[in-house]
């Protein structure tokens, strides 16, 4: 359902891989399969609708029935209690270990392993929301953020004193066309002759025909498509505007100080919560302010920041306290002796 559940779910399958285990990706639809199988990870699609996920029940307990799996993750925010509850009597019957990723705490979820790596996961909120159930173990907080491999041993970040580059990231798809308002917003001002602007279009954006031509002739804004070094790129810039996703964990990796917005509700806690660290500023919620209001916001207060280099300092310092680039082989560690100790994987890991 969204780019972001996919790379995450990656930098896990991809933790798994170095482990010597092998990962399938099962999915409503095909729209990724080719990313996925290039990262050297299975891929089944089962031709249903992802917002509809009940539907997909049978289908789901065929394919996993068909091979011998030790372990399930499942990362949707449109699974139901009855889904999960299907699932999890399947995954009881053939001794698997089912994990579910969550982010919004929605309801009691049927599971064996809840994963939070958000900044704003709590313990005691999921004791309140399983007070009539029985708890799954929980692997939760920012030492769980499964960031891709570039992410990790990274070296700490030269804050420089003048700032020159700002990294613009609106995600993979951008169907609120913020990309193209920021653009024209960079365009109309002529005062920021002394940045660049570096600017990612996300592999699903339909507005790129758009963005090429406003950006033409202006040489303060680079152009990006399928960026394959995405850490080196984020180095690189001193600045960072992007949505309250998963982006926002790789800034923390390469310690890149942010401007972040809301799209959506789950992305709120995250931002406050960063927020709260004083990690990130946000700039606000789109559908509160509108796309020009919150545009004009997030490029003023990125340029605030950019000419704040005490404020970047910190920042950095801070940044560099909640990612440290090994969550994902927590994750498989964590699972893979869970597996092991109820019998249902042979132990290839010391």
């Amino acid at each position: 359902m969204g780019l972001g559940h996919v790379m995450r779910c990656l930098s896990i399958a991809d933790a798994f891989k170095r482990m010597n285990e092998i990962c399938m990706f099962i999915t409503a639809d095909d729209g990724l399969c080719d990313t996925i199988v290039s990262r050297g990870h299975q891929s089944h699609v089962l031709g249903s609708l992802y917002n509809q996920m009940e539907e997909e029940s049978d289908g789901l307990t065929d394919v996993i029935c068909r091979y011998d799996v030790a372990a399930i993750f499942v990362d949707s925010y449109y699974v139901t209690e009855r889904y999960l509850k299907n699932l999890k009597e399947v995954c009881s019957r053939n001794s698997i270990v089912l994990v579910y990723i969550d982010d919004v705490l929605a309801f009691p979820y049927p599971c064996d392993i809840l994963l939070n790596y958000n900044i704003y996961a709590n313990k005691e909120a999921y004791k309140d929301l399983y007070a009539d159930e029985d708890l799954p173990g929980l692997l939760i907080k920012t030492s769980y953020m499964p960031v891709r491999a570039e992410f990790q041993n990274l070296k700490d970040r030269f804050v420089r004193s003048k700032a020159e580059d700002i990294l613009i990231s609106t995600g993979g798809a951008d169907a609120e066309c913020i990309s193209v308002q920021i653009i024209r917003t960079i365009v109309g001002h002529s005062e920021w002759n002394h940045y660049r602007f570096h600017f990612i279009i996300g592999m699903m954006n339909e507005n790129k025909d758009s963005i090429i031509g406003l950006a033409n002739g202006d040489d303060r804004i680079i152009l990006y498509e399928q960026v394959n070094n995405m850490s080196e790129l984020m180095q690189r810039c001193d600045v960072a505007i992007s949505a309250a996703g998963s982006t926002l964990y790789e800034l923390c990796a390469t310690q890149t100080p942010s401007i972040t917005y809301i799209l959506e509700d789950n992305q709120a806690p995250g931002a406050q919560g960063f927020e709260d660290e004083g990690v990130l500023k946000c700039a606000g919620d789109l559908r509160e302010s509108g796309v020009d209001i919150l545009v004009d916001k997030m490029l003023s207060e990125a340029i605030n920041l950019a000419d704040s280099y005490e404020e970047r300092l910190s920042i950095a310092a801070k940044m560099k306290k909640v990612i440290d680039g090994k969550g994902a082989e927590r994750i498989a560690q964590e699972i893979i002796r869970i597996c092991v100790k109820l019998d249902v994987l042979n132990d290839t890991i010391e």
